[in-house]
């Protein structure tokens, strides 16, 4: 007599291989990293800035993405350091700022259920637009920059910014624009 069981995969179910793909990311003294997986280089997007910190959660997420399966991450320090993760679910989640963020329907059954009101504005608002009219030549990259705070120049005429780490990984490309008020010098640099 033989017994068979029906195998039921529920459908967000994990694809759990014999053995996790392996992401190691080494930590340089410029904060720049390299990353492989499984031995093999992973290159930074072509055009795009080389993989920095920030970049953890892109990476891990493109590889979870690709392989279908959880990850062992190392991260291998400047200072010799080894941290070790298990990551099974992405770290970031692409928001489309078109439709409404998802409901966790038990809140709005408990929310239904009492009476109080609550604030009918969307968690996420709509993008904004920037419009500059006039002055651009057609086709010409235009770079968008976001001013955080000002800065007064040295007696040398020299600007130094900082920036904490979190407004440094808002940058797309990893660069910087200095803006003079009076003289409208422009420098563009990296983020260092």
């Amino acid at each position: 007599m033989s017994t068979t069981h029906a195998m039921r995969r529920a459908p967000d179910a994990l694809n759990v291989p014999p053995v996790f793909p392996v992401i190691a990311m080494t930590i340089a003294a410029d904060g720049t990293m390299t990353v492989a997986v499984d031995g093999a280089p992973l290159e930074p997007p072509r055009f795009g800035p080389p993989w920095v910190r920030s970049s953890f959660a892109a990476v891990i997420d493109s590889v979870l993405e690709d392989r279908g399966s959880p990850v062992r991450v190392l991260v291998y320090e400047t200072d010799g350091t080894v941290f070790s993760d298990l990551i099974t679910r992405p770290l970031q989640r692409e928001l489309d700022p078109i439709s409404p963020p998802p409901r966790d329907e038990s809140l709005v059954r408990a929310v239904q259920g009492s009476d109080a009101l609550i604030d009918a504005a969307p968690l996420i608002a709509p993008p904004r637009v920037v419009l500059g009219e006039v002055g651009f030549i057609p086709g010409e990259d235009v770079a968008v920059a976001i001013i955080v705070r000002h800065i007064k120049a040295s007696a040398d005429g020299s600007a130094r910014a900082l920036l904490e780490p979190g407004i440094c990984q808002v940058s797309a490309t990893g660069e910087v624009v200095l803006v003079g008020r009076i003289s409208g010098t422009c420098v563009i640099g990296d983020l260092t």
